[in-house]
């Protein structure tokens, strides 16, 4: 059996005999939708352009039939769907190769597609147009026309095939956000946000040469920026339970590719817990890109296929955002643990860092993050989130790996973490006065915020000793909250209790009753009993006093 490794084009899929999961039923879907408008955002390689093939495939008048295509599948049971296959002409264009780094370059491309589609209809459309029709068409089939002339190409086009066809249009638009996303990385963000506005809302709005319109992207960019005005749109987010099944692998069609694969337990137990884990709408999904590059492989050995195939430049910037309450957010998710958020479903890409709550939405909207649950709180949906698997976990991982080593440096970070696991104070002391300045000279802070210090060494000991402890941040124990608790998962290693004093002259005491303070904190309040519990038998209490760009370190062997 072939699988259909970066095969989106579903008659090649269907006539080359590519492995198929039936999602067909997608097209029911769509048909029985009352919007004009349908909006699916997905995250990238979840079978979003491949769908909107086969739509594209089941709509199309052609003179010969593709009936063919859809034979053997769920949809060829239902009767009254079947009757609109090869009823409607069709436009197709998908945006996924849009990105450039500049504007010019993406303009390019876009151009192109739509020289592209007039080019494929000239053979049908041109010889009975009048003058001024063929001169229109002209600009566009010979890439000559203005500005305005190609935003309103689709809308030209569809009046043009309605006219001859007397049928209206389906308009089929592929990850439409691309380009969007490639402005906003590279500086070129409004004037693109403008095209693609005009451009849509040309073919979309209020069009009576529309049919259907389906538009696929990894987000709902924000009404104001894009969708301005287009009341005929209905949007399905993964956060709804339509189209659930329509993108990704469901538990049901994993099952079935173990059986046609013969993957054994191990195989199976790796997909689960590498590629398993996003929630659309109530449905579990795994990631089909990754599970097909997996099996693909004769030593199925699990690797980050899904994000290795995109370089992720925003995503990464968003995720080492040096405020500390958006890194101790990540301290909970990179241990393990959910954190509680609401989600913006109209994104403004450029507003992106002045609320957390967008980071988070981009996160989920994206595949980063999974919503567990919701519940209603002062008549605001939060969400649960968590990271939905081990994949994306090497992407937080690596990300903020990466992020240290060019805030500390690779070298001098690992050196610091051997001198805490033999417990060699001395020289951790020493490191740990080295990264305390590597931190805030980075962040150029002049010392006015050490909390940074604290999570990138919480975020430093999470990406590095994760293997060997569980490690823990601002949790309930003993009699109060301990600043980090590292748990081993061999109970014959030491563990370790972090206490960070912060020091404000003249108000606060110098150095050495500050440090006394954080060891006795640590005594007083019982914060080894969460270790002594676990059945660790050497417990050390480090303090670890700052001031400005200084740091004193002590150490206590608890009883």
């Amino acid at each position: 059996m072939k699988l259909p490794l970066g095969i989106s084009d579903f008659k090649e899929l269907r006539e080359e005999d590519y492995y198929y999961i039936d999602k067909s039923l997608f097209i029911k879907e769509v048909i029985d939708r009352d919007g004009k408008v349908i909006l699916l955002p997905r995250p990238r390689r979840f079978g979003k352009t491949l769908n909107l093939s086969m739509l594209r495939y089941f709509f199309e008048a052609r003179q010969e039939s593709l009936a063919h295509l859809f034979a053997g599948l769920a949809i060829e049971a239902e009767t009254k769907v079947m009757q609109q296959q090869g009823q409607y002409p069709v436009i197709f264009l998908t945006f996924k190769d849009c990105k450039e780094k500049t504007a010019e370059q993406c303009f390019y491309q876009i151009r192109s597609l739509l020289q592209e589609l007039y080019l494929a209809y000239k053979p049908f459309l041109y010889p009975e147009l009048v003058d001024e029709e063929q001169q229109y068409y002209d600009k566009i089939a010979k890439e000559q026309g203005h500005i305005v002339d190609w935003q309103n190409a689709l809308k030209v086009i569809m009046r043009l095939i309605h006219k001859q066809t007397g049928k209206r249009v389906i308009v089929l638009l592929d990850e439409y956000d691309t380009p969007i996303h490639a402005g906003q990385e590279h500086g070129y963000y409004e004037e693109v946000i403008s095209f693609m506005r005009n451009l849509m809302s040309g073919a979309l709005k209020d069009n009576s040469d529309l049919e259907k319109g389906v538009v696929t992207g990894i987000l709902r960019i924000a009404k104001e920026s894009i969708f301005s005005g287009l009341n005929n749109l209905e949007v399905f987010s993964l956060l709804e339970p339509e189209f659930e099944e329509c993108f990704g692998f469901t538990e049901t069609d994993i099952k079935r590719l173990i059986a046609d694969f013969s993957l054994n337990s191990t195989d199976a137990e790796n997909l689960r817990i590498w590629y398993d884990g996003y929630l659309f709408g109530n449905q579990v999904i795994y990631n089909p890109w990754s599970v097909l590059n997996f099996i693909s492989h004769r030593q199925r050995i699990p690797r980050p296929y899904w994000i290795n195939t995109s370089s992720n430049v925003l995503l990464r910037d968003l995720v080492t955002h040096s405020e500390p309450s958006f890194q101790s957010q990540m301290e909970i998710l990179l241990a393990g643990d959910a954190i509680q958020s609401s989600l913006n479903e109209n994104i403004v890409l450029r507003d992106l860092t002045q609320n957390e709550t967008n980071i988070w939405s981009l996160l989920v909207f994206s595949g980063y993050l999974k919503p567990v649950k919701a519940s209603w709180q002062h008549y605001r949906l939060i969400y649960e989130l968590a990271i939905p698997n081990v994949e994306v976990r090497t992407f937080y991982e690596d990300t903020i790996q990466d992020w240290l080593q060019q805030m500390v440096g690779g070298v001098q970070l690992q050196e610091l973490l051997h001198a805490l696991l033999q417990t060699n104070w001395k020289t951790f002391c020493k490191l740990l006065k080295d990264m305390v300045l590597a931190v805030l000279s980075y962040h150029d802070t002049a010392g006015k915020k050490p909390e940074k210090v604290y999570h990138a060494f919480v975020l430093g000991l999470l990406t590095n000793l994760s293997d060997r402890y569980l490690i823990r941040s601002n949790r309930e124990s003993g009699y109060g909250r301990y600043d980090v608790l590292m748990i081993p998962h061999q109970k014959s290693a030491p563990g370790f209790i972090f206490e960070f004093k912060k020091i404000d002259r003249p108000d606060d005491d110098d150095e050495s009753e500050a440090m006394q303070s954080a060891l006795q904190q640590i005594k007083d309040r019982q914060y080894a009993t969460e270790l002594q519990a676990q059945g660790v038998k050497r417990i050390w209490g480090v303090g670890v006093v700052v001031e400005g760009k200084q740091v004193w370190v002590e150490s206590v062997l608890l009883d």
